[in-house]
C-alpha cells in the first residue's frame, strides 16, 4: 500500500506544480491579452471580482465565520487593500511593458521593508539582504534602460500596486497569524471580492470608464471575450492550487517554482509582444530575478539565525514576502 501512497502523493504533487505553473504564468499573460482587446482595467477588475463572488455562492457550505466582528475585522480593512492592489496591477498591465512588469515587481522587497520599519515590525538587515536588493536595483535599472517601450505612468502604477500589496499581506498576516479571525479562506476570497467590488466601480466612474462601457463592450471581438472569461477562470484557478501549493511543497521549492514562472512570462511578452530583447536587457533581467531569489534565502537564513536555539523543522511554504499576491490569488 505504501507505494500506491506515495505514487497517488507524488502524482497530486505534480498535477498541483503543474497546475499552479499555468494558472500562475496565465494570470498576467491574460490579463495583459484582455486589458489590450478592452482597455478598461477597473471594468475588468470589477468584471473579474463578480465573476469569483458568483462562483463562490455556487457552493455556499463552503463560506464560515466564526462572528459577526471577525466579518468586520476582515471585511473593513483587507478588501480596500486588496482592490487597490487588483486596480493598481491591472492599470500596469495597460500602460507597461509584461517584461516591465515582472522585472520591476523585483524591488517589493525595498518597500517591504520601508513599510514594515514604518510598523516597527521587526527587520533583520544582513549583509546578504543587502547585497541582494543592490542585485536587484542594478537589474532592474539595466533592464529599464534599455526599455523602448518605458512609461512614467506604468512604473507609477507598478509602485503603487507594490505599496498596496505589501500593506495587505501584511493586515492578511495580522489578522491570520497575530490576532487571527474564525474564517474560512473562501469566506475571505468572498469578503474579498465583494466588498471591493464597490470601490473599484466607484474608481472606474470617477476614471470615466462608465463612458466607454457601451462602446468598448460592443466592438469587442470574440477573441477579447475569450480572454476575459479565460481571465476569471484563471483567477479562480490559481486561487485553489496556490493555496494547495503553499501546503505541499518547502518555501524554497515554491521560490523556485515562481522564478520560472516569471521567466516564461518575459518569454512570452519578448516572442507575442515584441518586449525588449537585447542583451544588456535580459542581464538585467535575469540578475533582477536572482536577486529576489537570493533576497528571499537571505532573509529567510536572517530568521533563522535570529533563534539559534531552535531547531529548524521542515519549512513549509509562507506567502512570499518578495511577491505579492495576483488578484485572486496570482502572484505580483
Amino acid at each position: 500500500m505504501v507505494p500506491t501512497i506515495d505514487f497517488r502523493r507524488n502524482a497530486d504533487l505534480i498535477l498541483t506544480i503543474t497546475g499552479y505553473m499555468l494558472a500562475s504564468s496565465g494570470m498576467s499573460i491574460f490579463n495583459k491579452l484582455t486589458v489590450i482587446n478592452l482597455p478598461l482595467p477597473l471594468t475588468i477588475v470589477a468584471v473579474q471580482m463578480a465573476f469569483t463572488v458568483a462562483s463562490l455562492l455556487c457552493t455556499p457550505s463552503l463560506l464560515s465565520w466564526g462572528s459577526t466582528e471577525d466579518l468586520k475585522r476582515w471585511g473593513l480593512t483587507v478588501p480596500l487593500l486588496f482592490v487597490g492592489m487588483l486596480a493598481s496591477s491591472m492599470i500596469a498591465m495597460q500602460f507597461a511593458s509584461l517584461g516591465a512588469i515582472v522585472v520591476c515587481r523585483n524591488v517589493a522587497p525595498i518597500a517591504t521593508m520601508l513599510i514594515e520599519s514604518m510598523f516597527r515590525i521587526p527587520f533583520v538587515l544582513t549583509t546578504h539582504t543587502v547585497l541582494s536588493l543592490l542585485t536587484i536595483v542594478g537589474g532592474v535599472c539595466m533592464y529599464e534602460a534599455n526599455d523602448l517601450s518605458f512609461s512614467f505612468g506604468g512604473i507609477c502604477a507598478i509602485l503603487v500596486n507594490m505599496v498596496f500589496a505589501v500593506l495587505e499581506r501584511i493586515m492578511q498576516r495580522h489578522l491570520m497569524a497575530n490576532n487571527p479571525v474564525d474564517l474560512s479562506k473562501p469566506m475571505m476570497m468572498m469578503l474579498n471580492n465583494a466588498v471591493g467590488m464597490l470601490p473599484c466601480l466607484v474608481l472606474a466612474f470617477v476614471w470615466g470608464e462608465h463612458t466607454q462601457w457601451r462602446t468598448a463592450f460592443h466592438e469587442l471581438r470574440l477573441n477579447g471575450a475569450v480572454f476575459l472569461i479565460v481571465s476569471c477562470l484563471n483567477g479562480l484557478a490559481i486561487s485553489y492550487v496556490g493555496i494547495r501549493l503553499q501546503h505541499m511543497v518547502a518555501a524554497t521549492t515554491f521560490m523556485v517554482i515562481t522564478n520560472v514562472n516569471k521567466f516564461a512570462v518575459i518569454l512570452f511578452g519578448i516572442l507575442a509582444f515584441g518586449d525588449v530583447a537585447t542583451p544588456f536587457s535580459i542581464l538585467g533581467c535575469a540578475l533582477a530575478i536572482s536577486g529576489g531569489a537570493y533576497y528571499a534565502e537571505a532573509r529567510k537564513q536572517a530568521e533563522l539565525d535570529r533563534q539559534p536555539s531552535r531547531v529548524p523543522t521542515a519549512q513549509y511554504a509562507k506567502v512570499a514576502q518578495t511577491q505579492p499576491a495576483s488578484a485572486h490569488g496570482e502572484k505580483l
